[in-house]
């Protein structure tokens, strides 16, 4: 039953006097259901907006191709002529534009991969940790360049029968989440940390930033549905990163030193 359904069905049983949902399902706010249908509507269109742009960006990208063979043959035919110095300073150019359109064809792929529902990207043996963090620091980099500098270190570890998707998902959430947590100070100040390792055979994933940290009652409330301590925000994120990783046989745990900072610790069982 989609959304609108079920919000016809809420109003139609309020308007006979019954109380909808009784016994079984906690009501939700009208509010958050609008939000939840506009992710769902952001969603859609971002799908076919990635699928648009991917399109000319194949052929650009190839036109850029055969410009890089073309100019590079005019060099070895134009050497020591005049000619050949204009090509030398139309050599990097074309250079740049081939490096920005594979960086935007690559980010376009990744879009389009999170975006893919899991149940057409099973799962094939394991998945691998490493890429679907380092998709997640790609996609997060817009968002995070201009609030804290950002350091990885991703060391081995196992792999996990999680969909690439979900690790990814989890991961970008935390980058998000330490992004607000440092948004109001000076970019120096700040600091966000991604580590990889294996701990006790498992797949531990670490997000790490050294703002405000916080207090025991924010961090008993931190993992539920709604909750959030910013103006802006669904407060769903981290609620639904802990059920992707416990659906996996997994966790996420947060920790404030007493020193201040926010630590999001992921473990993922080993696939097998």
């Amino acid at each position: 039953m989609g959304l609108n359904a079920l919000v016809s069905q809420h109003e139609d049983q309020a308007s006979r006097g019954e109380t909808p949902y009784e016994h079984h399902v906690t009501p939700v706010p009208t509010q958050a259901l609008a939000r939840l249908d506009r992710f769902a509507t952001a969603s859609l269109l971002a799908t076919g907006l990635a699928h648009e742009i991917a399109n000319p960006l194949s052929t650009l990208l190839a036109a850029l191709d055969w410009a890089t063979e073309r100019v590079e043959r005019m060099r070895k035919r134009g050497q020591g002529s005049e000619d050949a110095i204009h090509l030398e300073r139309l050599a990097p150019d074309v250079e740049l534009a081939m490096m920005s359109a594979q960086s935007i064809a690559a980010l376009v792929r990744d879009f389009q991969l999170f975006l893919r529902p899991d149940e057409i990207t099973p799962v094939i043996g394991a998945a691998e940790v490493k890429p679907a963090i380092e998709r997640a620091l790609q996609m997060a980099r817009v968002r995070l360049k201009s609030v804290s500098p950002v350091s990885a270190e991703l060391g081995e570890a196992p792999t996990v029968r999680v969909p690439s998707t979900r690790i990814t998902q989890i991961v970008l959430n935390l980058l998000l989440n330490a992004a607000d947590a440092l948004a109001d100070r000076p970019w120096s100040a700040n600091s966000v940390e991604v580590r990889l390792e294996t701990v006790n055979g498992r797949a531990v994933i670490e997000v790490r930033d050294n703002g405000p940290g916080l207090g025991p009652e924010a961090q008993r409330h931190l993992f539920e549905p709604g909750h959030t301590g910013r103006a802006t925000g669904s407060g769903l994120g981290l609620a639904i990163s802990r059920q992707l990783a416990r659906l996996s046989g997994g966790d996420i745990t947060v920790t404030c030193p007493p020193t201040a900072g926010t630590i999001f610790r992921v473990v993922l069982p080993p696939a097998g």
